[in-house]
């Protein structure tokens, strides 16, 4: 499944590069947090150190963007530091956002037309699309990651 994504995301142009290291690669706080993550995404980011698109505007998130620290350009959970900043000051509409990203894994971002992601849903594994101002409003595009995977390669869903 990985060998066939990356093959056609190359094929699109996509920059892509296999992880060389392929150790324990996400820091213990993402596996604390999302603790019922899929196999086949574990399997992605063990395997994948980066993904993306040719104009540079979507990128899959791997390990490297989970153990980043200090100042990036986007954190790997910048959507949802952008909604506790608009909510600042209502700690029942942060409450609410803190309990969208606990269980929505961001897995893709892009700042193509605006800012939007891909997440897995924790709770059922499902790929789910959210786009700004409100990415806490997201639809399901996927029923799991492998789903995911596969409508890429097929050319039902563009990154």
């Amino acid at each position: 499944m990985i060998e066939k994504l990356e093959a056609y995301m190359k094929e699109n142009g996509w920059n892509t590069k296999w992880n060389e290291k392929q150790g324990k690669c996400l820091p213990e706080a993402i596996t604390n947090r999302y603790g019922n993550i899929s196999d086949e995404w574990m399997e992605f980011i063990h395997n994948i150190s980066c993904m993306i698109s040719p104009d540079e505007t979507t990128w899959f998130l791997c390990a490297e963007d989970f153990a980043r620290e200090g100042e990036a350009a986007f954190r790997w959970n910048e959507w949802e530091c952008i909604s506790l900043e608009s909510a600042d000051g209502d700690t029942e509409w942060q409450n609410e956002i803190k309990d969208f990203w606990n269980y929505h894994l961001p897995i893709v971002m892009s700042v193509k037309d605006g800012y939007s992601y891909y997440a897995i849903a924790i709770k059922d594994g499902a790929v789910v699309y959210g786009t700004e101002p409100e990415f806490e409003e997201c639809e399901i595009v996927a029923g799991s990651f492998v789903d995911f995977i596969e409508k890429i390669v097929k050319g039902e869903l563009r990154l």
